[in-house]
């Protein structure tokens, strides 16, 4: 790479963590529109800049215009870099192909020639299973086998994956401490990306634990920072957050039937049906009992064995993910079971209209 190139790349990020997205978009866009005739190793590591530019800036078709090119060219030429452009495209585009993406960065992770996209592949990894639901033990087993950098973005971004995973394990004091700590140590020019992110986990944080009132109080706060900037997708996360500390509308419940074939579920107008026997069915029968089942007796009632985590986890996670797709089918305005540590919970309560399990 020439040296003026690097030089115009390194002012590119320096004016990205300046809040100064157009003129960096200017600049990495004249470098990205030379991929196709001359593919280097910089396009993949300052691909993440180049593509949070777009999805900032809302320029999403020149993003699907570049994912066409990397397809092209990694079909032509095999390399990890390509590989690895083509799986953050893939994860980040408006048409999201999350297998794909996984194949290609487990590909990247095991290859010992592929040493410095690693990190950044281990992480783009997390976010896709993170993307996937609640397996949030492949999420922390992938972090915890990251190394400490000396990056400070990496090094951000990796304390940020930290936190979440103990919000997402139930840790909630501990990740509350955490995050506002981390917050006391980044500045919101230089870092906004991770400040922002931390303030959304933190806001998040505060109403799981009944704050609504100081949530809210953040989340103002937090916007009338990001309107000075075009933060396309900070907005989207700061109004969904906004969603979140203002529901007060509860949960329908659900209304099932059991007949011959199986339970017919109703709720929100719509209605679904889980066949005897099938492992969705079986997982639904528990929670009929009991609003929340830990995972020891989900291996055991419907696995029927002991619970191991290295070997169940897996497992019960996509059992639990099939059988909350179903549940989506009845317009649930809220993500029908969510993880809690050890185990899971049904949101909407059950009410049985006639039959016994």
């Amino acid at each position: 790479m020439l040296e003026k190139q690097k030089k115009d790349l390194d002012r590119a990020k320096d004016l990205f963590f300046s809040w100064k997205l157009h003129e960096a978009y200017a600049i990495f866009r004249r470098f990205f529109d030379r991929l196709p005739f001359s593919p280097q190793i910089e396009h993949a590591l300052y691909l993440s800049y180049f593509i949070r530019c777009l999805l900032e800036l809302g320029k999403e078709r020149e993003l699907t215009f570049y994912l066409n090119q990397v397809e092209a060219l990694s079909s032509k030429w095999k390399t990890p870099e390509l590989d690895y452009q083509l799986a953050e495209v893939y994860i980040l585009g408006t048409e999201r192909n999350i297998p794909a993406a996984k194949k290609l960065l487990d590909q990247i992770i095991t290859n010992p020639n592929a040493q410095n996209l690693h990190t950044k592949s281990k992480m783009l990894l997390a976010y896709c299973y993170d993307c996937e639901g609640d397996n949030v033990n492949a999420c922390r087993r992938i972090i915890d086998s990251i190394q400490e950098s000396s990056d400070r973005p990496t090094a951000l971004n990796l304390e940020l994956w930290r936190i979440k995973i103990l919000r997402d394990e139930g840790n909630l004091v501990l990740a509350r401490q955490k995050i506002e700590n981390f917050i006391k140590e980044i500045d919101v020019v230089r870092d906004w990306y991770a400040f922002f992110s931390a303030k959304i986990i933190l806001g998040g944080l505060m109403a799981l634990q009944g704050e609504k009132e100081e949530a809210n109080h953040l989340l103002q706060e937090t916007m009338e920072i990001a309107d000075k900037s075009p933060f396309k997708t900070i907005k989207a996360q700061l109004k969904a957050l906004e969603e979140k500390i203002t529901a007060t509308k509860p949960c329908p419940p659900i209304l099932c039937e059991q007949g011959i074939q199986g339970w017919k579920l109703q709720c929100n107008q719509k209605s679904i049906e889980l066949k005897h026997q099938t492992l969705p069915a079986k997982i639904f029968e528990l929670f009929i009992k009991q609003e929340r089942i830990e995972k020891s007796c989900l291996a055991k009632k419907v696995f029927h064995k002991n619970y191991e985590p290295d070997n169940d986890d897996n497992k019960i996670h996509y059992q639990i993910h099939s059988l909350r797709k179903l549940l989506q089918d009845l317009d649930f305005d809220r993500d029908p079971i969510c993880f809690e540590e050890g185990g899971y919970r049904l949101v909407p309560k059950i009410t049985v209209l006639e039959g016994e399990v």
